[in-house]
């Protein structure tokens, strides 16, 4: 049998190699001199912009403190991106797939245009962290995933660490694999980007940089030089072991980016919720935080979440990506399906959903609000309510003041360990901290609660004040408002914490918020607390609120020392002069 001449395996393309995970840039990079990613050289960052001319960039209180600051915007910078987008990435799904990613308005104005844009006075980006809250379908693990290959590739960050992270490995391949997809379907990325096929890890290897998949276990994620982390759902991890873990790897870097884009969630003490209250916080001017983007695409308290303009408001791509009669028809099958409306709300409108209801309605609180301080109400009548801490958590008394007949100011004062602030495990240390700078509550030194500091802060307080009478929880009181009585001559009366007792002034201060019938000057505090409010309910329906688990992130205490202050002068008939009066405000 004569035999067969071997001849040598053809060789493969540049393309093949890719195609297998097994190009070499020492042994293939001279195939590629045909094509070559021209990235252009990103504009110079520092800007001379004058204040003024940045007008039409500034749309909230955080950005004119940004200029103030130094911040200008860069739009050369913006673009660089956009056209990054345009011209390197491709998508690779449904009607498409093939297409160059143009970016639509919604995603250039709300998203890559402030995160790229702004910068501060040294050229390095002004946001370092972000949450994006947006229902499902619009367009959030295409445009993480584009974000995650110019952090990689055109950044210009020599040694770049980009991660797609997750709830579990699934979780964090739905941004990456799409990452992937857009590499291979543009010419241009799979050129000089390599694919290892076993790890889905991307390598760039001009700047030697790494896009990987990270699961929420945090084994061996300590050690990680983070220049860009993209968070995909955050709603479903279920812990903060990855989330602290991440904390920290950023430091090295020096602007580096955590890009956080989720749905609305289910649990009031997760991770997630803590940063959705965080970015609501510097969204609304709460919380001053000028490296921090928030944006949260949701229906609001008052919205009709069936109207098809509440939804088209919280759904960037409805008539693009989600069809409109497919919505219109999902709509009619949720509202006669009611088992099914807590679902659709949550990823449709963005409303979390919730195991209990609260207590109050916000925008009845809200209407409460007034124009009052302290120096309008020194030396009136009033009536206090202690809810004292046990170490660690915020201890509350809060002032009812009379006012006319059937009519009542409220006047809250706070306290906190200093050392809850800096807690990176506290979800809440970033508002305690704004809260002290702005006055709101007053820090004690130490890890625990300072009794010492709080009898002295009431002293003070009484003595401004026409104080009749305090009522407090004995649990843990009685030491610290024995001696207020006993030493400083302060009456107390004792407010066990049972559902009878609380059952009339609990009643009541809800009577007295849906009636406008009390007023609040507004105090973050207390109205942050106010949308915490849970309440148990017995066969004879009395009702009392219910505090969180003490390592919950919710806190009640102002509304409980509010309700405590209301029972004590509810039994109480003078009536003094109206404050009102004294201010000249209006005729009794």
């Amino acid at each position: 049998m004569p035999r067969v001449a071997l001849g040598r395996r053809p060789s493969k393309t540049v393309e093949q190699h890719i195609a297998a995970g097994t190009f070499r840039k020492d042994r293939h990079g001279h195939l590629l001199d045909q094509v070559k990613l021209q990235v252009p050289k990103k504009p110079a960052a520092k800007t001379r912009a004058s204040a003024k001319s940045q007008r039409r960039w500034v749309h909230n209180e955080a950005d004119q403190r940004a200029v103030r600051n130094g911040c200008r915007f860069n739009e050369r910078l913006a673009e660089h991106v956009v056209d990054f987008f345009a011209k390197y990435l491709h998508h690779s799904k449904g009607k498409w797939a093939g297409n160059p990613f143009e970016l639509n308005s919604f995603q250039r104005e709300k998203i890559i245009y402030p995160l790229f844009g702004w910068v501060r006075a040294d050229g390095t980006r002004r946001f370092r962290r972000t949450y994006i809250e947006i229902p499902k379908k619009n367009y959030k693990s295409t445009t993480a995933a584009g974000i995650g290959l110019y952090m990689l590739v055109a950044d210009e960050e020599a040694g770049a660490e980009v991660y797609s992270t997750g709830a579990d490995k699934d979780q964090a391949r739905i941004v990456h694999n799409e990452a992937i997809n857009m590499v291979e379907a543009s010419k241009e990325m799979a050129s000089v980007l390599r694919i290892n096929r076993s790890t889905g890890g991307i390598s760039y290897d001009d700047t030697a940089s790494t896009y990987r998949a990270l699961s929420a276990a945090p084994a061996g994620k300590h050690g990680l030089n983070i220049h860009c982390a993209i968070i995909d759902e955050l709603h479903e991890w279920y812990g903060r072991a990855l989330w602290d873990a991440l904390t920290y790897g950023y430091r090295a870097r020096s602007q580096p980016l955590q890009f956080v884009i989720t749905n609305a969630g289910d649990d009031l003490e997760s991770v997630c919720w803590g940063q959705h209250e965080y970015a609501r916080g510097v969204i609304e001017g709460k919380i001053k935080d000028e490296s921090f983007l928030g944006l949260i695409m949701a229906a609001g308290p008052e919205d009709d979440w069936t109207d098809m303009e509440v939804i088209r408001k919280c759904n960037p791509g409805l008539g693009d990506v989600i069809s409109e009669t497919d919505m219109q028809i999902d709509v009619q099958r949720v509202i006669d399906t009611p088992g099914e409306q807590q679902n659709f709300k949550r990823l449709t409108v963005g409303i979390w959903a919730t195991t209990s209801d609260p207590w109050l309605v916000l925008s009845d609180w809200a209407a409460c609000e007034d124009e009052f301080t302290e120096a309008d109400l020194l030396g009136c009548e009033c009536y206090g309510g202690l809810d004292l801490a046990k170490t660690r958590d915020m201890t509350a008394f809060v002032l009812v003041f009379p006012e006319g007949k059937d009519h009542y100011l409220l006047l809250p004062f706070f306290w906190l360990p200093e050392d809850l602030t800096t807690d990176p495990k506290n979800p809440n240390r970033h508002m305690y901290t704004q809260w002290a700078t702005d006055g709101f509550v007053t820090l004690t030194p130490g890890n625990v609660t300072d009794y010492d500091f709080v009898e002295r802060d009431i002293v003070a307080i009484s003595k401004r004040f026409d104080l009749r009478s305090f009522a407090f929880d004995p649990y843990n009181a009685e030491q610290l408002t024995q001696r207020l009585e006993e030493t400083h001559g302060l009456h107390r009366v004792l407010f066990p914490q049972t559902i009878v007792k609380f059952a009339e002034p609990t009643s009541e201060f809800e009577r007295l918020v849906v009636s406008g019938a009390i007023q609040h000057n507004g105090n973050p505090i207390l109205s942050w607390q106010a949308g915490h409010v849970t309440i148990r309910t017995d066969a004879n329906n009395n009702k009392r609120p219910v505090k969180p688990k003490h390592n919950d992130y919710r806190k009640i205490d102002g509304m409980v020392g509010g309700i405590m202050a209301i029972g004590e002068a509810m039994f109480h008939e003078t009536v003094p002069d109206s404050v009102y009066k004294k201010r000249g405000i209006i005729a009794l």
